[in-house]
């Protein structure tokens, strides 16, 4: 087992204005080595994403428009002409999370000559566990994760024609969605050095990185004590009575 390490907590004003009613304790508190990060980008380039997001996006947006509206004429006879995009665009959490299950698969089935990016509205998802599967599966897949900045994802179910989008994959194709494709590579992917030495090399046992938190609880006193000390309050209270 690892050294362990003592933290010390902060005053604040409750166990400063309250001192003689509070005791010491000592927390335990486990550290994991497994536990993955987001990656972070900047706002401008957050911003530049979706901008350009938008734009890759709007084609389908205007197809599915146009095919509800035959739809609805119930006109049989005019055909529409299907984006290039829309084959290569996966929207959902669902359906990213299978295409991400066949690509950790079977690594070579991308198409040629593209690059899959995940495009996620991670601040707006409520609760995060609906998408925390997806940082590890893109670490494992090597597909790179853009955040999305506030209040994106109702914008980008706009530009589909839908009421929201909170998690985009598009397979960006080279001088098609250039502007994607240079803009996704200031972003790093996503590092897990563990997840892929387990798929490789045999089982290796890692220490413990315990913590010790040193802070400050109530005293709580039994209610025996409690009965005792109302009874005393009220003698004395009486014998002053009894006085005057």
């Amino acid at each position: 087992m690892s050294a362990v390490k003592t933290f010390v907590a902060e005053k604040n004003v409750r166990n400063v204005t309250a001192t003689e009613k509070h005791k010491t304790i000592y927390k335990s508190v486990l550290d994991s080595p497994f536990i993955l990060k987001w990656p972070s980008i900047s706002t401008e380039l957050g911003q530049t994403a979706l901008t350009e997001l938008l734009k890759t996006l709007s084609p389908i947006g205007e197809y599915r428009t146009q095919c509800r509206a035959l739809k609805k004429k119930k006109d049989t006879t005019t055909t529409l002409v299907e984006p290039d995009i829309h084959q290569r665009i996966f929207i959902g959490i669902n359906q990213v999370t299978r295409y991400l299950e066949h690509h950790i698969q079977n690594p070579d089935s991308s198409k040629k000559n593209t690059t899959p990016v995940i495009y996620i509205c991670k601040r707006e998802i409520k609760p995060l566990q609906l998408c925390q599967h997806l940082l590890y599966m893109a670490a494992l897949a090597k597909i790179k994760l853009v955040l999305m900045p506030n209040d994106s994802e109702c914008k980008i179910g706009k530009a589909l024609a839908m009421n929201r989008a909170s998690v985009v994959l598009i397979e960006l194709m080279e001088n098609k969605e250039e502007s994607l494709r240079l803009n996704a590579r200031d972003i790093p992917l996503v590092e897990a050095p563990w997840l892929n030495n387990a798929l490789s090399q045999p089982a290796q046992f890692r220490n413990d990185n315990v913590k010790i938190l040193k802070t400050v609880a109530p005293i709580k006193e039994d209610k025996n004590t409690l009965k005792r000390k109302m009874d005393d309050t009220s003698q004395d209270v009486s014998n002053k009575k009894a006085k005057n």
